[in-house]
């Protein structure tokens, strides 16, 4: 089977990349020319249509995104072109040459209500910023591919790109007090996880809409307590803080929990819950 990752050097990309076996062929795209992979920028059409008609593979995997939440804000046209616009030409090449199309949404496009959750696929979608717009336009792009699975992740954390945990790990690890937002409450997801259930849904050729989110739910500053304790950093050094004193300018959700269980079920395993993850990223981290 053969794949190919749009964006494949971000950190759902890499680990996708990472994750195929010799049972596969993966070749990716970076919009850095220096990169191994190829080089496009998903927007313009014509170099999207010749690449993925050149290659031709089985399964498109598109993970490349503009998801600055509070960037997108203030250049919509930049969101809307990246997030909706080059999601639509990946999906008409990829439907030109048959492929699967694995694409990645987002836990924000629902309001957040506590009392709503946890969100089910069938569940009301109603965006409250203009990232989770243009995602959910993304989502609408991508059905155009005939074969096409929309995952709809949440906080996506690793060790291969930049995220919120490395982030995280590098100022406890300088001593640094970081604060915290304690009232944005989501299901974090594993990115190798995540890369996994893309090989498992193109080889069981799994299509539709699925929540992808890990299966612990918890607020940003729970999550990152647990990372502290799993490190042995000071966890007074996290700092809990409301979204309102925080001062975001894109408005958040304030409990975007999803109910995954539909994808589970298709899966061999559940995902990993935070503290494991955390766990079992320690001996990469130790040998780097």
């Amino acid at each position: 089977m053969d794949f190919l990752v749009i964006g494949g050097t971000g950190l759902v990309g890499s680990n996708v990349v990472t994750a195929t076996t010799d049972e596969h062929t993966v070749q990716w795209t970076s919009r850095n020319s220096k990169s191994e992979g190829h080089e496009l920028d998903k927007t313009e059409r014509d170099r999207t249509t010749e690449l993925i008609s050149k290659l031709n593979p089985d399964v498109v995997v598109d993970t490349a995104a503009f998801h600055a939440v509070d960037d997108c804000e203030h250049s919509r046209a930049k969101a809307y072109d990246v997030n909706g616009t080059g999601t639509r030409n990946v999906a008409i090449a990829a439907d030109d040459v048959d492929a699967h199309l694995i694409y990645f949404s987002t836990d924000y496009v629902f309001a957040g209500l506590p009392e709503e959750t946890p969100y089910k696929e069938s569940d009301y979608v109603a965006p409250i910023n203009y990232y989770a717009e243009t995602k959910y336009v993304g989502e609408q792009a991508a059905k155009i591919a005939a074969k096409h699975t929309i995952l709809r992740p949440s906080v996506i954390y690793g060790l291969s790109s930049d995220n919120f945990v490395t982030w995280a790990l590098g100022e406890l690890d300088a001593g640094n007090e970081i604060t915290i937002v304690n009232d944005q409450i989501s299901a974090p997801t594993y990115a190798p996880d995540l890369a996994q259930a893309c090989l498992d849904i193109a080889e069981q050729e799994i299509t539709g809409l699925y929540h992808a989110t890990g299966p612990e739910s918890c607020s940003r500053y729970e999550f990152t307590v647990r990372l502290a304790e799993v490190y042995d950093y000071d966890t007074d050094l996290v700092k809990p803080i409301t979204t309102e004193e925080f001062g975001q300018e894109a408005p958040r959700p304030s409990d975007s929990t999803l109910d995954s269980t539909a994808l589970y079920e298709q899966l061999t395993e559940e995902f990993t819950p935070p503290k494991q993850a955390f766990s079992e990223m320690a001996p990469q981290i130790s040998s780097d």
